[in-house]
């Protein structure tokens, strides 16, 4: 809608592409067809190359410009050109944090080894709704279009970004934060839709937009769009990444110090985000203790008995002696019970309830 506008007006619109290497590069477009490319998530950073330099000269020449980017981008930018102009309309978004494309590289060369030739790929294809979305992946090999799909809690790279273990360390000390980058708008997903404006939630993805200036106001053709007002404060909720940079995953360090020797990718990504021993239990035991007070929760007192039990396996029918479960606690937690036998040991965990 705004590449539209600005392309109306005989303006040239800036955003990021895809290169021939699928690397992401910001260029600039002055056709519907060319802005194309730049449509669609790209979780990795993208070269500026000469884009400030050719928006300057467009701006001098009075054309309108629309410039995209991330919020460091747009302070680079406003810091080379060292002037207003009204002919230009800035828009970032909050941002999480701009991949290492090193490591993009060497991810899709692991991915897409005797592939003759990628034709399209797609980070964020929500097909199967907006909060479970997949990475794509179209390539074209032994004849044949192959097309793969993954889950971005599943797939290796996603898995890495999200985890914060692959951000350029920029990211973890953003100095464009909380509207310093001086852009007219701000792009975001609207977390917590769910919560605060269910009626406006499709699970393919409600966007949320800032307003930062009178001329980014002006700008928007509210009229073609479906909307509603909220305060900031309520947005700010759901998505710390407007004001707090992301914390650096604690292997970060350690992966790109192995990533300059490892063969596997995929592997070293496994490898540094397996849980540690004590992560595991927590796991284990959170699991644990919610599928017992969600039993418990649905059973009914039956009468007396031992009010002490133990469980050897978490899938064994609970029995109806025990009472709610606002009222048991842990008692004794065992990691080694060989009732069984050295070889066969078993975690157990013995409940009480409260006299």
């Amino acid at each position: 809608m705004l590449a539209e506008k600005t392309l109306r007006k005989g303006g040239v619109v800036f955003g990021a592409r895809f290169d021939e290497e699928w690397q992401v590069v910001i260029d600039s477009a002055e056709t519907i067809e060319e802005v194309m490319p730049f449509l669609g998530s790209k979780y990795v950073q993208a070269r500026t190359e000469d884009a400030f330099r050719k928006a300057e000269g467009f701006l001098k020449q009075g054309r309108h410009v629309l410039f995209s980017g991330t919020p460091c981008q747009i302070a680079g930018l406003h810091h080379f050109l060292r002037k207003e102009y009204d002919n230009l309309i800035t828009v970032d978004f909050v941002c999480h944090g701009v991949p290492s494309p090193l490591v993009w590289r060497r991810y899709l060369k692991a991915v897409t080894q005797n592939v003759h030739r990628i034709n399209e790929i797609h980070f964020r294809n929500k097909k199967d709704g907006w909060k479970r979305f997949c990475l794509d992946l179209k390539y074209d090999r032994d004849n044949q279009v192959v097309e793969v799909s993954s889950f971005h809690g599943v797939n290796h790279f996603m898995r890495a970004f999200l985890s914060d273990m692959i951000l350029r360390p920029s990211c973890h000390d953003c100095k464009a934060k909380e509207g310093r980058s001086m852009s007219d708008i701000t792009i975001a997903d609207f977390w917590g839709v769910n919560i605060e404006m269910p009626e406006m939630d499709d699970d393919k993805g409600t966007s949320l937009l800032i307003v930062n200036t009178e001329k980014g106001k002006e700008y928007i053709d509210w009229e073609r769009m479906k909307w509603k007002e909220t305060e900031l404060e309520t947005v700010r909720k759901y998505n710390a990444g407007l004001s707090a940079s992301t914390i650096p995953h604690h292997r970060r360090d350690l992966f790109f110090k192995r990533l300059k020797s490892t063969e596997s990718i995929t592997a070293l990504i496994d490898d540094m985000l397996r849980p540690t021993f004590i992560s595991r239990m927590r796991i284990k035991l959170g699991k644990i203790r919610h599928g017992i007070l969600a039993n418990l929760k649905a059973k009914k007192r039956t009468g007396g008995g031992d009010k002490t039990k133990e469980y050897l396996n978490t899938s064994q029918e609970l029995p109806d002696t025990l009472l709610s479960a606002d009222r048991l606690y842990v008692s004794d937690i065992s990691f080694r019970n060989k009732e069984k036998g050295w070889k066969e040991y078993m975690m157990t965990i013995k409940l009480k309830e409260q006299e």
